[in-house]
């Protein structure tokens, strides 16, 4: 036998499914006889707790709530809270000390003994293991690991020779180390750095030289080691000496220290103070100068070689860097107010500085400057080629980079060569673009509060930054930690400058203040290092030098996701050249510019494009914002861990509780329990587990089973005194139980004869509204006995005639369509007779004047037009799409026909004119909307959207679904009350195809496999229009656009439901945009669609019934109707669908002017009656 606990566990559950959410069951009165009986008067109704009755399946529900709760109290301990915590930590991992992050305590760097900015003295160092992560990656020997760094072939001398001469003996001395360069050529230097770095704990080298710019992107995607904690112990005198704008360029991203620098970039302009003074010219201060200079010397013969020269040598060369020199002659144009603002994007929402209408003025100097350049006389010139040029005197003007103007430096030998070519920083403007960006402003204190005392504004551009040592954020500490005291000697104030100067030509640029310390005498070591210098040239480049990287209005370099992408050659370049060479102008080079950026930017992610850039600019960029996610998982977590601690409580009180009734109440479970079915349940279970039996007991049983019959097998023994206990110390549960067994049967049958009685014609109207449960009911008995039960069956099998549709329901359209009642001639308008509108495609047509010009055939004027004009609809053209899809064009506008024919003139809003006008709206869509190209629809489903909207309301009644149902209408019967009108007009317009009507069959030619999908589509569309279903479709099309980061790109156009979904809402918005149309449409559509609701309203007064909402001629303001429509239906549906649709912005600028009218006219009433 069960126990006591599954037992009631099971019949818990039985009760628990017939309780209310209260936990009590609602059952009639019971007599204390025992006896089924009912009164004719009122029936009263009696609550019985079931607290006493399930206390054992409670107690066992509370048993199994504990053991849960205890169980995901165990989870969150010891695996969501560790998990939180963990994540907290990994984010906070910079706080945090090495020995924490690598399980042991790390000494602080050793500097090498030529650098040593601790002090010299040296430390023992814990045992060493090899190579990363376990693997070893130097070579065997004495000298132990290997350090590998990547360099490109540009100044990989350099590092080699600063290393042989001043470090190799300290590595290995103090790290027992050798570090071994790893040369690739300049142009692999990016993709090499980058597919060792994506290697992770498997790449190759420890450390890597990289260009600034690259910094962010391997930050974020964790590739390099934030250097912040292991450099928190160097002597602040590093840094100090380090430019301030390379501290910022190289060295830092987002607060942290990403590397250590070798390198300055930025770019200066160059000018020939000879060909100037013999043409009367100055050195130019501003852009418009420079221009000026370039102009007048652009054409002659500056170096007497007999040849044309350039007043300018200009770099325009695609190479992937010619976009810096654009930015480098735009940036005083574009930045104004210090480094953090940027020229490139607006930080605060990531729209590109090219969307600035006035940028194309900016281009417009910039291509009058390349006009008079070198590449107007020799072609595309690359940065190389330009200083050469500059050099040779073939040009009197040039900027470039640092890297690439100092070997002119380098070449001054003599004073009057040194006083010829002169470096200067990069010129300015006076004239700076406003912050609309639609005009240029002059210079004032306030827009260019960096400006000299000219009123020039000068932004030496940064490019590229410079270069920087990285390091593998996946090295073993003790590789890391060597390596990194290697790159601080390598780049500090001692050994870095023999970098800069250690080959002919070497591009690393100088970055300490140090580089330049006592170069005034000319015995200094500084200064012999320089020994081939000129020395006026030397104090001058030191003078010009310092400034341009102390200055507060430079600019750092674009440094986000897929830089080269944003200056190379697709984006940007191609572009350039195409301005140069006149294929485009300057506003079309800016559009196509504007159009490149953001298309990558969304590509990239606006959001990560946008705080990666911010955080290149130093700015803020909510720092709580990542931590939120982890913290709310934390607080979650913990949260979650309390509240589960207070309810464990409260269940174990609620267990103890339990527990004490339920051993009150176990003598009561004995009552139940005992029916001959468990009894001989018990027995056969005996039997089959070999126990013995007393047979006294199977005597007992089947006395008892020969008593009971088959019916009263489950049923307990009543007659005895126990249940009489029951009675007296729990009436309610004893009443239940008395009552549940012998009247749960009836019950059922009872309920079934119940719903029968809803057969009747009128059950809906002969609800009374007063009735109460407590009403008279018959008895059940007697019911059982009724007729009416006897009859259920029979009716059943009736009701399928009963409700049959009528053939001719289908058929009844054609009548009087096509001929002459009393001729019987063809009566089918030829189209010779219908009206040409010349303004189809018009979002703002007059429907109404179309009506009446077509003699109050719209929708046959409408289509026609369509269907012959040629309209192109994306790819496809309108005038021959039904040819193109096997329409029979006769009988196509013979159906037309048939269709307005039952468009019922009585209406006064769902009438032929209406249909006409969803019709033209969604004709809009497809063409002017774009709808057919975006979603890139096919011919048949251009066809489908335009049949759907014809046929939309097809013999429309003139009243709503609700009213249609409330009046047990044939229509809401035959549909089940479900989209009582769409499915009638659906089917209706099919069924005409169905019929046996030639004549109109314009379909004939068609597959069954393409008529299937036609109708298909076309009842989704039109069930759709049942407002009923509005909010749903709209919200799941909401979320739709919602989650896409492009809008434009929610929905597939190769996926058929994607573009099914779109269609859904291109026909609901036909359907109700009337208020997007012009004022005098919108206020008269208003007025035509209220009327009609007042039609329904008067009507439901005639009838009895409850007014409809909207309905009421004496409560309805249509003026206010009319703006909560448009804010709660038209504003939700059109704002989506116009960023799927940009071009239905313009419908939501005319819905604004139609709210607007409203008010107005509300405002004007209300100043009336006043």
């Amino acid at each position: 036998m069960r126990s006591e606990e599954d037992w009631f566990e099971r019949e818990g559950q039985s009760m628990g499914s017939q309780s209310t959410l209260g936990g009590e069951l609602t059952s009639p009165d019971t007599p204390d006889s025992g006896r089924l009986a009912a009164k004719r008067g009122k029936s009263k109704t009696k609550r019985v707790t079931w607290k006493k009755a399930g206390a054992m399946a409670k107690k066992t529900v509370v048993e199994n709530k504990v053991r849960k709760n205890r169980t995901l109290l165990r989870f969150y301990l010891l695996v969501v809270l560790p998990f939180s915590l963990a994540l907290l930590a990994n984010h906070y991992r910079h706080m945090l000390p090495l020995d924490t992050l690598y399980g042991y305590a790390a000494e602080h760097l050793i500097p090498l003994s030529r650098s040593s900015f601790h002090g010299s003295g040296t430390s023992e160092r814990a045992p060493l293991t090899l190579g990363l992560h376990g693997e070893s990656s130097g070579s065997e020997g004495a000298s132990g690991e290997v350090l590998r760094m990547l360099v490109p072939d540009t100044f990989a001398q350099s590092f080699q020779r600063v290393y042989e001469e001043n470090l190799r003996e300290d590595v290995e001395k103090v790290y027992n180390k050798t570090v071994q360069f790893d040369v690739v050529p300049f142009d692999e230097w990016r993709s090499a750095t980058h597919e060792d770095m994506k290697k992770r704990s498997m790449g190759r080298y420890h450390m890597y030289s990289t260009l600034a710019t690259w910094i962010p992107t391997f930050a974020e995607q964790n590739s390099i080691a934030d250097l912040t904690t292991i450099l928190s112990e160097l002597d602040s005198s590093y840094w100090e000496d380090v430019f301030p704008q390379v501290r910022e360029n190289v060295a830092m991203y987002n607060n942290r220290i990403y590397a250590l620098p070798v390198d300055a970039d930025v770019f200066f302009m160059m000018y020939n103070s000879r060909m100037l003074e013999e043409h009367g010219l100055k050195p130019p201060e501003t852009w418009h100068d420079y221009i000026e200079v370039a102009k007048k010397l652009h054409g002659k013969d500056l170096n007497g070689d007999g040849e044309p020269d350039a007043g300018a040598c200009a770099v325009t060369e695609a190479n992937g860097y010619s976009g810096s020199f654009l930015f480098a002659f735009a940036a005083p144009f574009v930045q104004t107010y210090g480094t953090d603002e940027g020229m490139f994007f607006d930080p605060n929402n990531m729209s590109p500085k090219f969307s600035a209408p006035n940028y194309s003025v900016i281009l417009d100097l910039y291509k009058e400057l390349i006009e008079h350049s070198t590449h107007s006389l020799v072609g595309e010139t690359s940065w190389q080629h330009a200083s050469k040029m500059f050099i040779e005197e073939k040009c009197a003007l040039t900027f470039n980079f640092h890297g690439a103007l100092k070997p002119v430096l380098e070449s001054l030998k003599t004073k009057a060569d040194a006083e010829k070519f002169r470096l200067k920083m990069m010129p300015g403007t006076k004239t700076v673009l406003s912050m609309d960006g639609k005009s240029m402003e002059e210079c004032d204190d306030q827009r260019c509060p960096y400006a000299d005392e000219n009123q020039v504004n000068r932004a030496p551009l940064y490019a590229e930054g410079g270069i920087g040592i990285a390091f593998n954020a996946h090295a073993k500490p003790d590789m890391l930690e060597a390596a990194t005291s290697f790159a601080v000697s390598l780049s500090g104030p001692k050994d870095s400058l023999a970098l800069l100067t250690s080959e002919r030509y070497n591009l690393l640029d100088p970055y300490r203040y140090s580089h330049f310390q006592n170069l005034e005498d000319p015995n200094s070591d500084e200064s012999m290092v320089y020994k081939n210098w000129n020395r006026e040239a030397l104090l001058r480049w030191k003078t010009d030098y310092r400034s341009v990287f102390e200055h507060p209005n430079g600019v750092k370099d674009l440094a986000i996701y897929g830089k080269a992408q944003y200056t190379g050659e697709s984006a940007m370049e191609s572009v350039l050249l195409n301005l140069f060479d006149g294929k485009l102008d300057a506003e079309e080079a800016r559009a196509r510019l504007e159009k490149a950026w953001t298309t990558l930017t969304s590509r990239y992610g606006k959001d990560i494009q946008q705080k990666m850039y911010q955080k290149s600019l130093g700015l803020p960029t909510s720092p709580l914002e990542i931590p939120l996610v982890i913290l709310g998982v934390v607080l979650v977590s913990l949260a979650s861990i309390c509240f589960l601690v207070l309810k464990n409580r409260q269940l174990k009180r609620n267990l103890s509780k339990e527990k004490q009734i339920s051993q009150t109440i176990s003598k009561w479970t004995k009552l139940v329990e005992d029916n001959p079915a468990s009894r001989l349940m018990n027995v056969l279970a005996s039997v089959r587990e070999g126990k013995k039996v007393d047979p006294k007991l199977i005597d007992a049983l089947m006395c008892s089973l020969k008593g009971k019959g088959i019916d009263g097998l489950w049923s307990p023994d009543l007659n005895n005194n126990e249940f009489e206990k029951v009675k007296e110390h729990n009436k309610a549960f004893a009443d239940y139980l008395q009552f549940n067994l012998m009247s749960n049967f009836y019950d059922n049958v009872g309920a079934s004869s119940r719903g029968a009685s809803r057969g009747s014609k009128n059950f809906s109207r002969s609800i009374s509204r007063d009735q109460s449960p407590h009403s008279e009911e018959p008895v059940l008995r007697n019911i059982l006995k009724s007729a009416s039960i006897k009859s259920l069956v029979s009716e059943a099998k009736d009701i399928k005639q009963r409700y049959k549709i009528n053939d001719q329901v289908f058929s009844k359209s054609l009548s009087g369509v096509g001929k002459d009642p009393t001729t019987g001639e063809s009566q089918w308008i030829p189209a010779s007779r219908i009206i040409h509108l010349a303004d189809i495609g018009n979002w703002n047509i007059n429907i109404f004047g179309v009506s009446e010009a077509s003699n109050g055939h719209p929708i046959l004027a409408v289509t026609h037009n369509i269907f012959h004009q040629s309209l192109e609809i994306g790819e496809y053209n309108s005038l021959t799409l039904l040819e193109d899809l096997d329409i029979n064009r006769e009988k196509f506008f013979r159906y037309v026909q048939v269709i307005e024919s039952q468009m019922h003139a009585e209406n006064v809003y769902h009438n032929a004119v209406h249909v006409a006008d969803v019709l033209h709206n969604m004709l809009w869509l497809l063409t002017e909307g774009e709808l057919t190209e975006r979603m890139r629809l096919s011919k048949i489903e251009v066809f489908a959207s335009l049949f759907a909207c014809m046929i939309h309301d097809f013999d429309h009644p003139g009243v709503s679904n609700d009213f249609l149902v409330r009046t047990s209408n044939k229509r809401a019967i035959l549909y089940n009350n479900q989209s009582v009108n769409e499915n009638w007009h659906v089917a209706q317009a099919f069924a005409l195809l169905n019929g046996d009507h030639s004549e109109i069959a314009w379909d004939e030619a068609w597959s069954e496999e393409r008529h299937y999908n036609f109708r298909k589509l076309c009842i989704s569309l039109v069930l759709a229009t049942d407002m009923s279903k509005h909010f749903a479709l709209l919200g799941k099309f909401r979320s739709r656009v919602a989650d896409s980061s492009n809008a434009a790109e929610a929905f597939n156009p190769k996926d058929p439901k994607d573009r099914e979904s779109v269609l859904v809402m291109a026909i609901k918005a036909s359907d109700i945009g009337t208020q997007g149309k012009v004022w005098s449409l919108a206020r008269k559509w208003a007025t035509v669609v209220q009327e009609e609701f007042y039609s329904q309203g008067d009507r439901e007064k005639e009838l009895g019934l409850l007014t409809s909402p909207l309905c009421d001629r004496d409560a309805v303001d249509i003026v206010k109707s009319q703006i909560g429509f448009i804010d709660a239906v038209l504003f939700p549906l059109y704002q989506p669908l116009s960023k799927v649709l940009p071009d239905v912005k313009s419908i939501l600028t005319q819905l604004e002017h139609s709210k607007t009218m409203y008010k107005r006219e509300m405002k004007s009433r209300s100043e009336n009656e006043d």
